[in-house]
């Protein structure tokens, strides 16, 4: 039997609506700070429905949009034995999400474009390429109307992915889903063995 939830149902509506209602002010205020031609196509009920990520804080979705630009080059990431380039990406990613990214074994089946995956070469490009691109996918994810031509203008010159949404959704929801598996394993934070032999 589940025990009843401290807070009663209107305390519970009354923190939802103060979520929603900050995260939709977050959205804005992001918009707002763009300066994008079409913000004025924008309405509330637009700003309702807005994905969660337009609300997140600078670092918080930089760090997103990396984690879903890994999940695109994982296949490459995997080939990497220079010790420069995993640090870099450690660092982009996070050292328990770069774990749990090595761990999936299906990434490979994502479909990899290279004209649209520039090659990492060099460590200083790791975080800035693996950015760009998720970036790009979180665009695609938005289905097509004024509030994806306003992002589409606050993040330019990054331009949507050649993906479907359905698409770009999955990858944004997998990013998702490996970061909270990350926080949650014990193993979180600790050095990876496979990770430490191939930087030596």
């Amino acid at each position: 039997m589940n025990a009843p939830h401290p807070l009663g149902p209107a305390a519970l509506a009354a923190i939802e609506v103060r979520e929603r209602r900050r995260r939709r002010a977050a959205v804005a205020a992001r918009l707002l700070a763009s300066g994008a031609d079409a913000i004025s196509a924008i309405d509330w009920e637009m700003l309702e429905k807005a994905p969660a990520w337009l609300a997140l804080p600078e670092a918080k979705l930089a760090t997103l949009q990396r984690q879903i630009g890994a999940l695109l080059y994982a296949a490459e990431i995997r080939l990497w034995i220079d010790g420069a380039r995993i640090a870099a990406a450690r660092a982009a990613l996070g050292e328990s999400f770069m774990q749990a990214l090595l761990m999936q074994r299906d990434l490979l089946a994502f479909p990899q474009d290279p004209a649209a995956r520039p090659r990492i070469d060099a460590a200083e490009k790791v975080a800035t390429h693996l950015q760009v691109i998720g970036a790009a996918v979180l665009l695609a994810s938005m289905p097509q109307g004024p509030l994806r031509r306003v992002v589409t203008a606050a993040m330019a010159p990054t331009a949507a992915a050649a993906m479907a949404p359905e698409m770009a959704q999955s990858f944004v929801a997998r990013a998702q889903s490996l970061a909270a598996q990350s926080v949650a394993s014990p193993l979180a934070g600790a050095p990876s063995a496979v990770l430490n032999r191939s930087s030596e």
